[in-house]
């Protein structure tokens, strides 16, 4: 055992997240880490901080800058490694790593994790299992999308997050009538995350089949997968999650299928340091994957794979971000964990 080899390396976070990250620091600080944000104000993450750095994550140029501002006033301060637990901020960090030679995936590889069309061209190429798409950059890429894909099928957005703006269609009417609403709605207004977007969509076949996902790190080039959620039933146009089992109840070969093409997917998308969340759906001809995304899941992904495997995302994906050789190693289920989310199908006061 190697003991805490985290106390008093100092980490670059990029991006703090919304409060509801605020078990993330705290499990940092627990950790004894030396925090950097980076972040464009202060906010409730400062109680966190050793050192703040105020800039946009969205303007990467700006970002950048201001890290080696940073870093000139502060020439006793080394940063150890760098990570991100926000979806948006991804690109940003591929950056970061490659500009300040920290540990982490490169920028082509937070971007195929990023690109909901270029993932799965990357599968079709590599003889992995795919899902058929075209890109809408109009409406007459859409009718031709009709044409070539048919239905069912999915309309989302190119870099997206939390299932935003993910619609199912029927019909040609229900396409065109999903691709005026996105279009419309789907802006940096409602999320800042779609100034990456630029009006661009994926129109994709819809696949059949139960949903998981599953939470993985790779170190060295190496994926390892600490745990799989089996996920509820989705509540159809939209695609909000509605809970999760873990472990899943599937048999040994199932599970392994599942292990087998997540494996090849971090491989063949260059994921080679960071944690890694999967989603893919078990199919009548085998694992499909929907996304692949480069940094930890949400909700509550940390807690169920500590409380059931044994792993702590949060130490291994920081020990993998200083070039630690993480110990993580997954336990047989410990205990049973099942998860809903309260959805309501119509507003009122509780």
């Amino acid at each position: 055992m190697n003991g805490n080899q985290l106390k008093d390396k100092i980490i670059l976070l990029v991006n703090t997240g919304s409060i509801k990250k605020r078990f993330i620091l705290q499990r940092m600080k627990k950790l004894e880490l030396k925090i950097i944000i980076l972040n464009k104000e202060k906010n409730w993450a400062s109680l966190y901080a050793d050192y703040w750095i105020s800039a946009d994550t969205y303007n990467h140029n700006e970002a950048l800058e201001a890290i080696r501002v940073f870093l000139a006033n502060n020439p006793t301060v080394k940063i150890d490694g760098a990570i991100t637990f926000w979806e948006d901020d991804i690109p940003l960090l591929g950056k970061i790593c490659k500009e300040f030679k920290l540990v982490g995936n490169s920028l082509e590889a937070s971007i195929n994790t990023r690109d909901k069309f270029k993932m799965q061209e990357i599968f079709k190429s590599c003889g992995q299992p795919h899902i058929k798409e075209r890109l809408l950059k109009s409406s007459s890429d859409l009718e031709t999308a009709i044409k070539e894909i048919s239905f069912p099928a999915v309309i989302k957005p190119l870099y997206g997050c939390d299932s935003e703006f993910v619609v199912y269609v029927a019909n040609e009417e229900e396409a065109r009538d999903a691709y005026h609403y996105v279009l419309k709605n789907c802006t940096p207004d409602y999320n800042p995350i779609f100034k990456y977007n630029k009006n661009l969509f994926v129109y994709q076949e819809f696949i059949e089949g139960h949903e998981f996902s599953l939470e993985c790190y790779c170190q060295h080039g190496v994926p390892h997968v600490v745990g799989i959620h089996e996920k509820t039933a989705m509540d159809l146009p939209f695609f909000m999650e509605t809970g999760d089992y873990i472990p899943p109840r599937i048999n040994t070969e199932q599970k392994a299928e599942l292990i087998r093409a997540t494996e090849g997917a971090l491989i063949v998308l260059g994921v080679k340091d960071s944690l890694a969340h999967v989603e893919i759906k078990l199919t009548k001809t085998g694992p499909k994957i929907i996304e692949v995304a480069s940094r930890m899941g949400g909700d509550y992904s940390h807690k169920n794979i500590e409380q059931v495997h044994g792993v702590d995302l949060i130490k291994t994906g920081c020990e993998i971000a200083i070039g630690a050789n993480t110990e993580a190693k997954p336990s047989e289920s410990k205990k049973y964990v099942m998860g809903k989310f309260f959805i309501p199908k119509t507003s009122g006061v509780i």
